[in-house]
Parts: structure tokens; C-alpha cells; sequence
């Protein structure tokens, strides 16, 4: 059953109308409609329109997507081409099919659902993006179910699934195949598990309540933060569960979902093992930079959601080493007010459903705040948490106020048509590469992946000088960043500009040489340093400066010992000096870790 009926106030017309006809008084109810353009608007505000505008609407917007090219790490779908390495797949983190992890992102459900949706369309981008699209209408389908079900009035769930689908932070989710494969994957299963659960609690048979934690166990293995479903049931049955041994009747039901939990974090663990201290690999850091950073992001976020506009793949970075004033204190401040308004709204009807919902947003964009200082804002971590802010402005536009259906209708009218604009005009930018780097540039210019990226496309459409000036414009931002230098260094490498590169590449050893007293360690000041090292190797070697090329060779294995033609380099050095005997040992090892490197490989994919 749902949580309560929303205390909702019939439109004026539709009360006047109704009562006019229980008294026989035709005339009276014609007057009382208050003509036929509030008995159109109520039509259309109805469920079965409704339904029909979301779906055709969600179509009409996306449909452009099917023409555009595969974006960013798209081509991680190419990873894997058999259906025997799905077993693979529950083996390693998203990123480490090399063995290594990489990353804290153990999701075998997306990667499974890549693979088969890549088998079985050829790998054709028009049907990759159309199999996003079609997941993002199957999100639309279930956010109805579920709030008609939460909500016990089938208009407002439908206006809500309606927003929440066309909202333009879904632009990212949708029109970016990767991440539509782990958030659109993710919000079928958690919206099909609470709509099983509720079906169950509604007094159904005892297999909905399997049906929904088979559901959690799949939305577990698709992404993270999934687990707050059974955390979201808590607060369902806390709201309404009455009666002595609340506590544990809520946890007797969750026993099914926690087994789930520890399940999935063991086989985790079990999987998911860094080897050594790699700055690839992507974990969640706890500092002080997380609390004086919370506030920001939080504002960050809210903003997207009341402005969602100006959206891109990436944000300028914003961490806080120490309070600030307008970074910590003012949004703080900030936050406390609002808190404080939603707390008092609330107050006047005290309506569980309203206090649900606050704990639904607070809870699934928490992973977002905490981790913030470690992970960018993005605006698909907005996904699921958007649904509690599109229910609000759905109930307003039905029940707040007195109005009659006309300009309610209107108001949806703009809401609907400014979002579905919004999302067009957004979508747009992810088409190709070039546009979306370009775009974010555009929006965060001082940020370095957008710089580099967009520099290295620059470059292979053969515009060097434009590529030049993006990372020269990056440098007046971060004129030490190690990133930027070599990029620089490498572009000019390739189009001949020896002695620039070689200034540049001896500047990315400048700004990577550690502290008086610091110790070396792995990371990727550290990588970056080596590879400026191993091309100034290169360099003097093609110069038959031997010495100095075996002093940069012997810096580059030491710093990076595996790198990939490092020691053959340093054997070439070698035997220019004469040093065969070294020479050959040199070669030797390179062929051993190519060697291992095969087999380690082939382990992966045989």
C-alpha cells in the first residue's frame, strides 16, 4: 500500500463539476467546468495522456542519439567479444581486465549487459545508442509503477516519471552508452526490486519479496551505490510499520538483503586487489578535504537540478584544503536554511510521504558529497536522487494552491517544454568527440582532461597549432601541471619541433622531481616523470649521444621498471657505448616481461 494518499486538493472545476451533477443540475454543471478549456487541460493532465506524451516525448528527444558516434571510454564495450568471458567479467573491477585493479568499480551486471547488447546489435553504434534509449523509456515505465504504488494516485506518478525521465541531467545517462550500461542498468533493477517489495507488502505472494531482492542482487553487481535500496525499505517500513517490536520486524525483513550485502561485498573483496601503490587505482580518500568540500557539492548538485543547463562530461575541480568562506561557510549557511524551510513545510501536514522522499534524495546523493573531493561532480550521480525533486514539482503543478486545471496544465506545459528544450539543446554536445571536449572546455576551461583530451583531437585531425594553443591556454591556469608539459612535449615531438619538445620534456622533469628528503614512490607524478625520461633517451640516442641517453634511460626504468621498451632502449644506449654484454641482458629482460606480459594476457583472454 502506499505510505498515505498525498493530502492533494481536487482542482476547483473538477469539485464544482462533480458536485453540480450529483444534483441533477446540468446547467449548473456546465457553469462549474468552467468551460471546455478546463475540461481539455484535465485531460491531458490525466494518467492515459499523460503516459502517452512521456513516452512519445522521451522518443522524439533521444532519437537523434541513434547518428552519434561512441564517446569517451565507449569503446571499453569492445573489451570482450564471447559470450564465455561473461564467467570473466565477475573476476575484476570495470577497468582491471589486465589483471591488476584499477579501480573500486566491481560491476559484472553492466559489463555483462555490455557485452551482450554489444554481441548482439554487431557492435553498430546506432543500435547501442538505441538500446540506451530504450532502457532510459523501460526507467520511465518503472518510476511510474513504483510512485503509483508510493504515491496511491496514479496523476501525480505519472507527472513525475514524466520529469523525472526529461529532466536534462539524464542527458549524460542516456547519450553516453558506457554510463547508460551502469545508471540506466541500475535504475531498472532498483526501481523493479521497490515495486516488488511494495507489491509484497500490499499482501502479494511471498515471491514478490524473492523477486525483489533477486532484483537487488542484480542491481548490487551493476553499481554501488544500489545498496541503498534495502536502506530506503528501512525507511519505508519505519514510516509505517506501527506497534511494539518495530526494530525487529524491520530487520527480520531486511535479512534477505543484508545476506545479499555481505555476499557481494565478500566476493568484492575477494576480487578487487591493488597491487602495490598504483595511482591508477580509483579508491575513496577521508580527510578534513571531504567535510570543508560537502557543503559545495551539495550546492553543486541542488543547482543542477533548478538549472540544468551549461552540462558537460567534465567540471572544474573543487577541492578544500581549509574552510572558505564562500566555498564552505556560505554554502553551509546556505544549506542550514533550506534544511530548516523543508523541515517547516513539512511540519504544516507532516506528510510521510515528504519525509520519505527528503530521505530518498538525502541518502542516494550521499555517495556524490562524500566521495567529492576524490570523484568530479557529474551530473549523472544525479540519476536517482532527481526522482524525490521531480515528485515535489509534480505535486505542486496538481495539488498546491486552489488553481483550476487550465493553468495548471500550463505550468506543466512550460515545465515540460523548458526541460525537454533543455535536454535537446544538451544532448546535442555529445555527438562526437571533438564537440563534446570541445564543450567542456567551453565550460570548465582551467580543467586538464578536457584541455588534454581536446588537444590530442586537435592533433589527430592534423590541426597541431589549435591543439597547442588549447594546452597553452591550460598552462596559463596550471603552468606546472606535469600532464599538460608532456602532452605539449609530445605534440611537438610528432611534428618535428625537436628542441621545443626536448625544453618541454625537461620541464616535465623539473616540476615531477620529488622534494629534498621525498622519497620516489609509484603514482603518476611519478609515470609522468619516466615517460619524459624514456622520450629524452630517445632523443639523445637519435643524436648518437649515447652517455646522455643512458643516463635518461636508466632514470626511466628505475622510475617505471616495466615499462614497455624502456630496457630495450637502454640496451640500445648500452650498445652504442659499447657495453654489449650489458646490452644483451638489457634486451633479455625486455623480452622476459613481454613475455610475461603475453601470458598474463592470455590468462585474460585466451
Amino acid at each position: 500500500m502506499a505510505i498515505e494518499n498525498l493530502p492533494a486538493r481536487p482542482v476547483k472545476a473538477d469539485v464544482a463539476a462533480v458536485a453540480a451533477e450529483r444534483s441533477g443540475n446540468s446547467a449548473a454543471a456546465r457553469a462549474a467546468s468552467h468551460g471546455w478549456t478546463n475540461r481539455i487541460a484535465a485531460m491531458l493532465l490525466s494518467e492515459r495522456w499523460l503516459s502517452r506524451i512521456a513516452i512519445l516525448l522521451l522518443l522524439g528527444i533521444y532519437v537523434r542519439a541513434i547518428g552519434f558516434a561512441p564517446v569517451y571510454d565507449d569503446n571499453v564495450l569492445t573489451t570482450w567479444d564471447s559470450l564465455s568471458d561473461i564467467p570473466k567479467l565477475f573476476t575484476h573491477d570495470i577497468f582491471g581486465s589486465d589483471g591488476t585493479a584499477h579501480s573500486v568499480y566491481y560491476r559484472p551486471v553492466a559489463q555483462t549487459w555490455s557485452l551482450l547488447i554489444y554481441l548482439f546489435t554487431g557492435g553498430t553504434p546506432g543500435w547501442l545508442h538505441l538500446s540506451a534509449i530504450l532502457l532510459h523509456v523501460a526507467v520511465l515505465v518503472l518510476a511510474y509503477v513504483f510512485g503509483r504504488r508510493l504515491f496511491g494516485d496514479a496523476r501525480l506518478a505519472m507527472l513525475t516519471a514524466l520529469l523525472f525521465a526529461l529532466h536534462p541531467s539524464k542527458v549524460e545517462s542516456v547519450a553516453w552508452i558506457g554510463c547508460s550500461c551502469v545508471d540506466g542498468l541500475g535504475a531498472v533493477f532498483f526501481f523493479g526490486s521497490l515495486i516488488a517489495f511494495l507489491k509484497w507488502r500490499e499482501g502479494a505472494a511471498a515471491r514478490w519479496m524473492i523477486v525483489s531482492v533477486l532484483l537487488f542482487t542484480g542491481a548490487m553487481f551493476t553499481k554501488e551505490t544500489m545498496v541503498f535500496v534495502p536502506i530506503l525499505i528501512a525507511v519505508y517500513l519505519w514510516l509505517t510499520l506501527l506497534g511494539a517490536g518495530r526494530v525487529s520486524r524491520i530487520l527480520k525483513i531486511l535479512l534477505p538483503y543484508g545476506v545479499v550485502w555481505i555476499a557481494y561485498m565478500a566476493i568484492r573483496h575477494e576480487v578487487i586487489k591493488p597491487v602495490g601503490a598504483s595511482a591508477e587505482y580509483i579508491h575513496p580518500t577521508f580527510t578534513l578535504a571531504n567535510v570543508w568540500t560537502a557543503p559545495y557539492a551539495i550546492w553543486w548538485y541542488i543547482s543542477h537540478l533548478l538549472m540544468p543547463w551549461g552540462l558537460c562530461v567534465e567540471y572544474a575541480t573543487t577541492i578544500l584544503e581549509r574552510p572558505t568562506l564562500r566555498g564552505f561557510v556560505l554554502p553551509g549557511v546556505g544549506l542550514l536554511i533550506l534544511l530548516a524551510a523543508a523541515v517547516w513545510l513539512w511540519s504544516l501536514r507532516r506528510s510521510k510521504i515528504a519525509a520519505f522522499l527528503m530521505f530518498w534524495f538525502v541518502l542516494t546523493l550521499s555517495p556524490a558529497v562524500i566521495v567529492a573531493p576524490m570523484v568530479l561532480q557529474h551530473d549523472r550521480y544525479l540519476y536517482i536522487s532527481s526522482f524525490a525533486f521531480c515528485a515535489l514539482i509534480a505535486w505542486a503543478i496538481l495539488y498546491l494552491g486552489s488553481l483550476p486545471a487550465a493553468p495548471r496544465l500550463v505550468v506543466a506545459v512550460c515545465i515540460v517544454a523548458l526541460w525537454s528544450g533543455m535536454t535537446w539543446h544538451e544532448m546535442g554536445y555529445w555527438d562526437c568527440e571533438t564537440t563534446l571536449w570541445g564543450r567542456a572546455h567551453e565550460i570548465a576551461p582551467a580543467e586538464p582532461k578536457a584541455q588534454l583530451q581536446l588537444a590530442f583531437l586537435y592533433k589527430n585531425e592534423g590541426d597541431t597549432p589549435k591543439a597547442l594553443a588549447v594546452l597553452d591556454e591550460g598552462l596559463h591556469y596550471r603552468p606546472n601541471s606535469p600532464n599538460i608539459w608532456l602532452a605539449r612535449a609530445n605534440i611537438l615531438y610528432s611534428d618535428g619541433q625537436i628542441d621545443l619538445a626536448r625544453a618541454a620534456f625537461l620541464k616535465v622533469m623539473r616540476v615531477t622531481e620529488p622534494a629534498p628528503g621525498e622519497s620516489v614512490q609509484a603514482g603518476a607524478s611519478t609515470r609522468l616523470r619516466a615517460s619524459a625520461a624514456h622520450q629524452l633517451s630517445l632523443m639523445d640516442l637519435s643524436a648518437k649521444n649515447f652517455t646522455e641517453a643512458e643516463r635518461y634511460a636508466r632514470s626511466a626504468v628505475s622510475l617505471n621498471f616495466n615499462g614497455a621498451g624502456y630496457h630495450s632502449v637502454l640496451a640500445e644506449c648500452l650498445r652504442g657505448e659499447g657495453k654489449k654484454d650489458e646490452a644483451v641482458a638489457e634486451n633479455a629482460l625486455e623480452m622476459r616481461l613481454r613475455m610475461a606480459q603475453y601470458a598474463n594476457d592470455q590468462t585474460r583472454h585466451p
